[in-house]
């Protein structure tokens, strides 16, 4: 497969969110920025160890998460019956109640409520030979809401379970 000679944008972008069930029930963030980022440190901080204001050593310390936020626009907070709530979602209530953890299996298990966050780059479109993919899984989720012109949420993740890109 040749290197993509295409930058991607904004418009190429979707973002789904997933749950833990065998098939996973899915919402396609609908109505958002564009601006979905997240930040993939190493996978382990530094110890660094001086020596008299040298460096002596540097050794692997924790293991560190992923973590980052996207912004889409209001348009309700919760329906019990009719799925689309981003809230419900990620809070595993209204029509979204029965959704599973993606936390609660494999390592490490995660006794918060979990879900997969998915990323695609659209690529065939562009010649590519495929899109680009990043699952970002065992993600907890904060919401952060702001009114104004639209209103709007910021949803902000930090993940446990990596990232696998495809």
């Amino acid at each position: 497969m040749a290197y993509s000679v295409v930058p991607k944008t904004k418009r190429d972008g979707k973002i789904e969110l997933l749950d833990g069930t065998g098939q996973p029930v899915t919402l396609e963030i609908a109505y958002e920025d564009g601006n979905f980022s997240f930040s993939q440190p190493q996978q382990f901080s530094e110890l660094v160890i001086m020596d008299r204001g040298n460096f002596a050593t540097v050794r692997k310390q924790d293991e560190q998460a992923i973590t980052g936020s996207f912004a889409f626009h209001f348009r309700q907070f919760t329906d019990s019956v009719n799925p689309g709530s981003v809230r419900d979602f990620i809070n595993k209530t209204g029509a979204y109640a029965a959704n599973v953890s993606t936390g609660t299996s494999g390592v490490p298990y995660v006794e918060h409520f979990c879900i997969d966050i998915k990323y695609t780059a659209e690529g065939t479109d562009f010649g590519d030979a495929n899109d680009h993919v990043v699952t970002l899984s065992k993600c907890v989720c904060a919401l952060d809401f702001a009114e104004g012109d639209p209103s709007s949420f910021t949803l902000n993740f930090t993940c446990y379970g990596g990232a696998v890109v495809a």
